[in-house]
C-alpha cells in the first residue's frame, strides 16, 4: 500500500506521515512539499493508493488547481488534507472525483479512519466542512499547553512524550494542532507565536 502526501507544513507532514505509518503498518508513506514535486512524482509512473494534497502550498493555488491534477492523472486516488475550505469548495472538488477532504484539525483517529474508509473504496467528508478551520488560535487544551511549556524547555519530542508519558505520535500531532492554531510552521515559530500571543512569558 502506497501513500503520497504533500503539504508545506513541516509539522502537518511529519505528524500525518508518523500517524498513518503508526497505524498503517503495511504502508508505505512518502510526503512532497510542493505541487510541482507531486507533478513530478506522479508523471515518473508512480502508483499511489491514495495521494493526500494539501489545497493550498507552493504550485497548487486553490480548487483548479486540484481539478486540473484530479484530471490529468485520473487514474490516481486523491483526498484534501487541508486546514481551510467552505462547502462550495468542497463540493467542487468531490464533483471533480477526489475520494475525500480531510480537515487538517481532525483528531488523529478520526483522521486515520477517514484514511482506511478511502483506502477501501469509499468517499469521505466531514459532517461540518464549515468549521474545518479549527477552533481560535488562543483555544489551547490542557494537553496543549503541557506540550507547549515543553516547547519552549528545548525537549525533544521523545523527551517531551517522556515527561508527559504519551506516545512521540501523540506529542507530533499536538504540535500539528499548536502549529495549525498559531499559525507557525515550525516548532520555534511556535513557541514564538505562543509568546507573541501571551499564551507563554
Amino acid at each position: 500500500m502506497r501513500i503520497l502526501i504533500a503539504d508545506d507544513h513541516d509539522l502537518v507532514l511529519d505528524a500525518v506521515r508518523s500517524l498513518l505509518e503508526h497505524e498503517l503498518p503495511n504502508a508505505d508513506v512518502s510526503v512532497v512539499r510542493t505541487g510541482q514535486a507531486v507533478q513530478s512524482e506522479l508523471e515518473s509512473g508512480a502508483r499511489f493508493d491514495l495521494v493526500l494534497l494539501d489545497l493550498r502550498m507552493p504550485g497548487i493555488t486553490g480548487v483548479q488547481d486540484v481539478k486540473e491534477m484530479i484530471a490529468n492523472f485520473s487514474d490516481q486516488s486523491f483526498a484534501i488534507l487541508s486546514g481551510v475550505a467552505g462547502q462550495m469548495e468542497v463540493n467542487a472538488l468531490m464533483d471533480a472525483g477526489a475520494r475525500g477532504f480531510i480537515p487538517k484539525t481532525m483528531p488523529g483517529d478520526g483522521l486515520v479512519a477517514a484514511v482506511r474508509l478511502i483506502l477501501a473504496g469509499q468517499v469521505f467528508t466531514p459532517a461540518q466542512t464549515e468549521n474545518a478551520s479549527g477552533p481560535d488560535g488562543t483555544d489551547l487544551t490542557p494537553r496543549e499547553r503541557e506540550v507547549l511549556f515543553c516547547l519552549q524547555r528545548g525537549e525533544s519530542n521523545k523527551l517531551i512524550a517522556r515527561s508527559l508519558d504519551i506516545q512521540e505520535t501523540t506529542v507530533k500531532l499536538h504540535l500539528r494542532s499548536l502549529a495549525l492554531k498559531l499559525d507557525a510552521r515550525n516548532r520555534t515559530e511556535v513557541v514564538v507565536k505562543a509568546i507573541q500571543s501571551g499564551l507563554i512569558a
